[in-house]
Order: structure tokens, then C-alpha cells, then sequence
């Protein structure tokens, strides 16, 4: 009967964690690449995309350069215990504990990658003035999309077609509930 709480929790955090998962592992053959991408476009297009000088845009890829490899590094965790919690609900009947254990440490990481965002943003919003900072914002969220995009083609991506999704991708049997 515990069984459901489990299984529904699991299945909550596939879902919240497997798309960064995924980003992460299909960027993994072009990932230099991209940081090189990003930077290069911070460096270059920053400064009069929000209104800061060179100074300043250095600062902000300075603090970025320091989260950056503590962000990787729980990004790989969380790949990990994922695909560990993938090869574990193969099994009919997965065991709770092991599950509950996975779990417990996929919200951990989850956690600390929030923890180490909000950190991030603190420490690059207290260089900026709020007009700065919401400028700042804007121009992370279209350097996102655009890096999604080149990520598509450094994939060699026809099209800029999407990557594979549903099927076998994340896919686990299916079991009928216990009653």
C-alpha cells in the first residue's frame, strides 16, 4: 500500500529532472563548445545589451566561470542517479528503499543546483543596478534559446530539428498497481 507514494514521487522527479538530464547529456559532445558560445557572446554582446562596461561584463563571466563546474558537477550526479532509477524500476518490483534512497538524493542535488542558481544570481545582480539587472535577465533567456539552437546544429541536426523524444527515451514498463 506505501508502495504508491513511492512510485508517484519517482515518477514526479523523472519528470522535473529528466529534461535537464537530457540537455545535458545530448550537449555532452559539444558542451566546450557551447560555454565557448556562450562566453563569446556575453563578452561580446553584454556590455551594450545592458548598458555595463567591459569591467563589469568580465565580473559577471568571472562568477560564472566559478558556479559553473559545481553546476556540471550535480548535473552528472543527477544524470546518474537517474539512469540508476531508470535500471532500477526495470524490475517489477523495484525496492522501496533503494528507490526512496535514489530519490532522497536526486531532491538533494535538485536542491543544492537551486541553491547554487540563487547564489549565482545574487552575486551577479548586487554589480548591476535594477535596470541592469532585468536587462541582464532578458539577455540570458534569448542566449538560452539561442543556445539550444546552435546546440541543435553542432549536432548536426537537420532542419533544426528537435532531438528524439518519448519512445525509449526515459520509457519504463509498465506495472498494475498492487491493491
Amino acid at each position: 500500500m506505501r508502495r504508491w507514494p513511492t512510485l508517484v514521487l519517482a515518477g514526479l522527479m523523472v519528470l522535473t529532472c529528466a529534461p535537464q538530464a537530457f540537455a545535458w547529456a545530448w550537449a555532452q559532445t559539444s558542451s566546450a563548445s557551447l560555454d565557448q558560445f556562450q562566453e563569446e557572446a556575453k563578452r561580446t554582446r553584454l556590455g551594450p545589451a545592458i548598458g555595463v562596461d567591459q569591467r563589469t561584463v568580465d565580473l559577471l563571466i568571472q562568477i560564472d566561470r566559478r558556479y559553473k563546474p559545481l553546476k556540471a558537477k550535480l548535473t552528472r550526479e543527477m544524470s546518474s542517479d537517474l539512469h540508476r532509477l531508470r535500471q532500477l524500476l526495470q524490475n517489477p518490483n523495484p525496492g522501496e528503499d533503494e528507490v526512496r534512497t535514489i530519490l532522497h538524493g536526486m531532491f538533494q542535488k535538485r536542491q543544492e543546483t537551486l541553491a547554487l542558481q540563487q547564489k549565482q544570481l545574487e552575486e551577479e545582480m548586487a554589480v548591476l543596478t535594477p535596470v541592469q539587472q532585468a536587462r541582464y535577465l532578458i539577455f540570458l533567456m534569448g542566449l538560452r534559446q539561442q543556445m539550444a539552437k546552435e546546440a541543435l546544429n553542432l549536432r548536426g541536426a537537420p532542419g533544426g530539428s528537435r532531438p528524439p523524444q518519448g519512445g525509449a527515451v526515459g520509457e519504463i514498463p509498465a506495472v498494475q498497481p498492487s491493491r
